[in-house]
């Protein structure tokens, strides 16, 4: 593989030693126990378990669980499934749930009701405009606030726009952009893409309870040199318009980092902390994540979903 972004530098280096570190955005999967279809014929088609977990080297020892494509009938399982796990670690979970199924409300308050669940998450990405726009999708995002979740939102960066006015026309909570958007990171910041990405995320900053993940680039890239080049732009980008207090730093392990994804965490989490800075990192490595999935700061110290 090639040489690994950030490869000169480790999240424990220097003044980051001290900050706490949670990855907001992880998955764990058993394809023996539960249906994955976008698995199939794939090197991510096995167990993934959080023993698995790519920790940056013991750095890590906080996550947020997010839902892995499951089969939406089982999207309740996955929910209980992960629930039992043996996974000290596990500070919040993003589950998956149905919010254009005509039951929607009762599938929040269950998916609600189970431990340590702080939001829900319906993938958006590659549905029709119509889709985004429909009136259910709309009243189901209520329900989503009015259960005191937080909604995930998973698109690709032609559908900013869409997502900008679904959430102008909802009467939603906080959300969290996934991945940025998943950006053209190929093309690069200064491409018409990559102009066109920036305009829409320039719109959806506006959004004060929205709030942006900066994990995901390396699945949307060919190489890691291509990542080191472009990302930078990318997440400086992101953090310019929404600002540290609104960014949430995630691994996206297994899909962007570990054995079968482009880079470690380790140094994926040391590109984005190179990027974002010193002062600013403390709150893009864990601070943010605390506050908008009301994790713990300690026995002392519990945390409420941002709202």
């Amino acid at each position: 593989m090639t040489a690994a972004p950030g490869a000169g530098s480790t999240p424990e280096d220097g003044a980051a030693a001290a900050v706490d570190l949670i990855d907001a955005h992880v998955h764990v999967w058993d394809p023996r126990r539960l249906r994955y279809d976008w698995l199939a014929g794939t090197a991510l088609d096995r167990p993934r378990l959080p023993g698995d977990i790519d920790d940056a080297g013991g750095a890590v020892r906080r996550w947020v669980f997010v839902e892995a494509d499951v089969t939406p009938d089982q999207s309740l399982d996955e929910a209980r499934w992960v629930a039992g796990l043996d996974w000290p670690g596990l500070a919040a979970a993003v589950v998956a749930v149905d919010l254009e199924a005509p039951d929607a409300a009762g599938r929040i308050a269950r998916a609600a009701g189970l431990p340590l669940v702080r939001g829900v998450r319906h993938l958006l990405q590659d549905l029709p405009p119509e889709r985004l726009a429909a009136p259910r999708l709309r009243t189901a995002l209520a329900e989503v606030a009015r259960a005191g979740l937080v909604f995930d939102a998973c698109v690709r960066h032609p559908q900013l726009d869409a997502l900008d006015r679904l959430l102008t026309d909802s009467d939603g909570g906080v959300t969290v952009l996934d991945h940025l958007g998943k950006p053209p990171v190929d093309q690069g910041l200064a491409s018409d893409a990559g102009r066109d990405w920036l305009t829409a995320l320039r719109r959806l900053a506006r959004h004060e309870r929205l709030f942006v993940k900066l994990s995901g680039l390396p699945a949307e890239t060919a190489d890691a040199q291509t990542l080191r080049r472009n990302a930078p732009d990318l997440l400086r980008a992101a953090v310019d318009l929404f600002g540290p207090d609104r960014c949430l730093l995630g691994g996206d392990w297994p899909v962007s980092t570990g054995t079968d994804g482009l880079t470690s965490t380790r140094a994926w989490f040391a590109l984005v902390r190179d990027t974002v800075g010193e002062h600013a990192w403390p709150r893009v490595a864990a601070a943010t994540a605390r506050r908008v999935y009301g994790i713990d700061d300690g026995p002392d110290h519990p945390a409420a979903p941002a709202g």
